[in-house]
């Protein structure tokens, strides 16, 4: 009977410890970190809703580093509506940009494109990083860029580190364009093909601008002699005609060359074949108007 009484007596601080909310929650904080540092997600989660589940009912708050590694883990394992809840929190108590990289990651995966943007607008202008300024820039510059909203999109460009992707510089020459700075776009377009002579989309661009130069003001300088045709409307027209030419024939010369880099593109030859009617070129025109009949 002694000995029962001293068995009774050793393990009741042992079940009382074990029945002790606080030290349960001390073992799964524990639990949480070790699961953590071992790489096992899924226990990190299991220790997390125990501490989780203190907190609830204690009305206390959770520990920012217990949902940092809990937020993390939900990412790895793939639990996005249960990551975007945690990292929310997350950036709610602490503006880190890991979590914003992180919950970014979530709305691209979980198809939230909306969501991804706004996120990483409201963040941009807090990165620190330039590789990462540069990166999150780019890809909002795109969105705008998607969306037509080419004033935002220039703006941003704006403010970004130079932009050396020669793709990207062409959205930006189309932003330029789009809201009325063409002769922005056209000196950034130039300065492109110098870094880049050989990049098909600048060389296109450039051609066709030329092209609509050319062709506007020839029609211009036609209706104003058509008016008016006297002699010295005429002597006027010819100086105009000059310097028109000049145009055709640098937008011939890139044609030509997109042209060979890509036969089977009609508008190329199109451009090329109204070109050399401009020009007075009619062999070449017709060779041309010949090619566009042998592809239909």
């Amino acid at each position: 009977m002694k000995i029962g009484k001293l068995i009774a007596t050793l393990l009741l601080p042992a079940v009382i410890v074990g029945c002790n909310p606080l030290q349960q929650l001390q073992t799964a904080q524990l639990t949480l970190q070790n699961a953590y540092e071992a790489g096992n997600n899924a226990e990190v989660l299991s220790a997390y809703e125990k501490i989780q589940a203190y907190h609830t009912e204690h009305g206390t708050q959770i520990e920012t580093e217990n949902l940092k590694m809990a937020a993390q883990s939900a990412v790895q394992l793939q639990r996005y509506a249960l990551a975007e809840t945690l990292l929310s929190e997350w950036l709610n108590r602490d503006h880190d940009i890991e979590a914003v990289k992180l919950l970014a990651r979530v709305y691209e995966n979980t198809g939230q494109q909306n969501k991804k943007y706004e996120l990483w607008n409201n963040y941009w202008d807090k990165i620190e990083s330039p590789e990462l300024k540069s990166e999150v820039g780019l890809k909002l510059f795109s969105i705008e860029m998607e969306r037509n909203e080419y004033e935002k999109a220039l703006e941003r460009s704006r403010k970004m580190p130079p932009i050396s992707d020669p793709r990207m510089v062409m959205l930006q020459i189309k932003a330029m364009e789009a809201t009325g700075k063409t002769e922005e776009a056209r000196t950034t377009c130039n300065s492109l093909l110098e870094k880049h002579p050989d990049f098909q989309p600048a060389m296109e661009w450039k051609a066709k601008d030329l092209y609509k130069r050319a062709e506007e003001w020839y029609k211009a300088e036609m209706a104003k002699y058509n008016k008016n045709p006297n002699y010295t409307a005429y002597v006027y027209l010819k100086r105009e005609l000059k310097k028109i030419s000049s145009l055709y024939r640098q937008s011939r010369e890139l044609f030509k060359t997109l042209h060979q880099e890509n036969p089977e593109e009609q508008s190329y030859i199109k451009y090329l074949k109204n070109i050399y009617i401009r020009l007075d070129m009619k062999k070449e025109a017709a060779k041309m108007d010949m090619m566009l009949k042998n592809q239909r």
